[in-house]
């Protein structure tokens, strides 16, 4: 493999349950470094959280940019997925799309059975301390496609890091349905 495309991929995503949304460590080491992955790669790295506030007030770590990948909006839009794309509030202001993944709770025992069939992951029986961020995985790796087939050529190299497990399901998505990222 080239190791030019590893060091300059066209994007860079980085998914997790605590982009924008502070729960535990992973949001500190994602945010103190945000500064320096913006000076290395600018716009092309990309923070995938979940819209855990859609329902309530602002997120105050959020700031909304309209301007940032209109056209793919649109897209991403017609497909079904519902998402915020911003910067988050944080040094560096880096890029984040956040993710409604609750349009896919209807859906979560096909999915979770095509997890089973594909690769032997047992998620049937979890609790909703699973559920919901396996889901935001899984809608993750449905936004890094959209993202990817609408925004990027076949050649470009793109790279996906899912740093929760539970969020590992977007990874095993993304493995079937686009296994160049």
């Amino acid at each position: 493999m080239d190791n030019n495309k590893l060091k300059n991929p066209a994007y860079l995503f980085e998914v997790s349950w605590e982009v924008c949304n502070k729960v535990g460590g992973i949001h500190t080491v994602i945010s103190t470094k945000a500064l320096n992955m913006v000076k290395e790669y600018s716009n092309s790295h990309i923070l995938i959280g979940p819209d855990v506030w859609r329902y309530t007030e602002q997120n105050p770590e959020f700031i909304d940019d309209p301007r940032l990948f209109k056209s793919w909006r649109v897209k991403a839009a017609q497909e079904g997925l519902r998402i915020k794309v911003g910067r988050w509030n944080v040094a560096g202001q880096p890029v984040v799309i956040l993710v409604d993944f609750t349009t896919f709770i209807t859906q979560k025992d096909a999915i979770f059975s095509s997890f089973w069939e594909k690769y032997k992951l047992d998620s049937i029986s979890g609790q909703w301390d699973y559920i919901e961020p396996a889901l935001f995985g899984y809608a993750s790796g449905k936004v890094i496609e959209s993202f990817v087939r609408f925004n990027t050529t076949m050649r470009q190299r793109i790279i996906a890091q899912f740093h929760e497990w539970m969020t590992g399901t977007g990874l095993l998505y993304l493995k079937y349905a686009m296994p160049q990222v």
